[in-house]
């Protein structure tokens, strides 16, 4: 093999490592990018004279990476979304983000806190946050004399 050739097919073997480099360094990217992500998940709240609904989108959260506390009068919701890719698939470009979440919120004194109750379904957290019995509108008998 003559020179010439040998340079030219190490210079080739020397671009293929290269490509090869900045393509597992962009999947690296990817990946690092998706497990630091801090995510904030949208939320509706629906009250009502009974007390207040909370319905939190957590799509890919399953119930073991989910955390739901109150210190006083905040509520914290925290949770993990793990997205795994199969280990042949390489990622290019990913929208969808795995990462970790937290939202917080303050709770009047009205509301009772002790019977909180929380369901997981398709993806929707739903929180339901009833208002204490003296707080809750009633109707008053009218007696006659």
């Amino acid at each position: 093999m003559s020179e010439e050739k040998k340079v030219t097919k190490d210079m080739q073997e020397l671009n293929k490592q290269e490509v090869k480099q900045q393509q597992m360094a962009a999947e690296n990217e990817a990946r690092e990018r998706a497990e630091v992500v801090h995510l904030r998940p949208l939320t509706d709240i629906h009250e009502s004279s009974e007390g207040v609904k909370l319905y939190l989108d957590l799509p890919g959260v399953s119930k073991d990476s989910l955390s739901i506390d109150i210190d006083k009068n905040v509520l914290t919701i925290k949770g993990e979304i793990k997205l795994d890719l199969p280990e042949k698939m390489k990622a290019r470009y990913i929208e969808l983000n795995s990462g970790v979440f937290e939202r917080q919120f303050t709770l009047g004194d009205e509301i009772d806190s002790e019977n909180i109750e929380a369901s997981l379904k398709q993806g929707v957290l739903e929180l339901n946050i009833p208002r204490l019995q003296q707080h809750q509108p009633r109707k008053i008998e009218i007696k006659v004399a």
